[in-house]
């Protein structure tokens, strides 16, 4: 009587068994380092929270020969109307040389010209940088 054998195969239940297992590590392995990159935000710039800063700290002046009426509305007592006709004018007469050049506007009365003054402005600002102030 003859036993038949069949030839070795290369791929024999176990040696699957452990390519699946080796993707599947790889693949947890590679998600993990992904999940902790994404959480801990490494390719971002340290950053620093400053507690003792309140809103008012933070102003921003809107530049009166610049912004477009959609910016002007924003300000205080200051509608569509008024805007529009701030942007007219600067477009007729050319650009402001001063803020009280704005009681000019049409509507633009000197209750309005005073809420607005501290959040407008004429022209970019200047800022000087010393050497000496840096840490």
């Amino acid at each position: 009587m003859q036993i038949s054998q069949k030839p070795p195969s290369n791929s024999s239940p176990i040696r699957k068994q452990h390519v699946v297992i080796f993707f599947l590590a790889t693949t947890l392995f590679i998600g993990t380092i992904i999940k902790v990159g994404m959480d801990h935000h490494w390719w971002l710039p340290d950053t620093e929270i400053v507690s003792t800063l309140k809103p008012e700290d933070i102003k921003v002046k809107l530049d009166v020969n610049n912004a477009p009426w959609y910016e002007l509305v924003l300000l205080p007592k200051l509608g569509e109307v008024k805007a529009n006709a701030i942007v007219a004018y600067r477009e007729k007469h050319g650009s402001f040389k001063s803020i009280d050049e704005l009681s000019r506007v049409k509507g633009i009365s000197a209750s309005v010209l005073e809420s607005i003054r501290e959040h407008i402005k004429i022209g970019p600002d200047t800022v000087s940088t010393s050497l000496n102030n840096q840490e």
